[in-house]
């Protein structure tokens, strides 16, 4: 029941995100060639005060006069298991809502279009990361699961029903706190994070795909 609620309260509150100044700001980088912008926000606590970490991101490509626009929330339990899921995609085919939500061994997902509506399960558990192709501080929460030894974890990406198993491996602290996680398996690249565990940059060379922090 309480997973039904989920996905039925969330449709409206990305319209809402994407007004909201939001801290930490990105630049997408595709063939040496910037492509759009992202910014996010990293917070502790989730909603109605319950522990555990908030992402709230907003992306748009491309950064001015943008065809497409993406809003996402992503809230963990202290555990790093999922406790809500919502991307809302803004783009010449209009306004599209997904959203997913954890139930033990199950993967909910919920996607709202204009005139039509669909949802689908799939397997869960506590090693799945949400992520997006274009949404790309989704890979703060991945920086969290990495370990030394490497963390073996499964991808799913609902916009586009991609799934990929990889592995996360945590790296010595770098410069000023930084922490470098190597990427392997269905998804390749480095990923970096700050002291607060934001993203700082990824790098995904099979689709020449480079995020930093913008400087301005």
């Amino acid at each position: 029941m309480r997973l039904a609620a989920v996905l039925l309260l969330c449709p409206t509150a990305g319209r809402l995100l994407a007004q909201e100044p939001l801290e930490t700001k990105l630049v997408v980088e595709q063939g040496g060639r910037e492509i759009g912008r992202e910014e996010f926000t990293l917070v502790k606590g989730r909603g109605q005060g319950a522990p555990g970490n908030s992402l709230k991101a907003a992306a748009r490509y491309p950064a001015d006069n943008p065809t497409l626009k993406l809003a996402a929330t992503l809230e963990q339990t202290p555990e790093g298991a999922l406790a809500k899921f919502q991307l809302e995609v803004d783009g010449p085919n209009g306004t599209t809502v997904i959203l997913a939500a954890g139930s033990g061994a199950r993967l909910i997902i919920r996607t709202v279009a204009k005139g039509s509506e669909a949802g689908r399960e799939l397997p869960g558990g506590p090693d799945i990361m949400l992520l997006d192709e274009q949404v790309f501080s989704l890979y703060c929460a991945v920086a969290d699961q990495a370990t030394p030894a490497g963390k073996a974890l499964t991808a799913v990406f609902p916009r586009t029903n991609r799934r990929a198993s990889f592995v996360a491996r945590r790296e010595s602290g770098g410069e000023g706190g930084n922490i470098r996680v190597m990427l392997t398996g269905g998804i390749n690249g480095t990923l970096v994070t700050d002291a607060r565990g934001r993203l700082f940059r990824l790098e995904l060379p099979e689709t020449g795909t480079v995020v930093s922090r913008a400087k301005d």
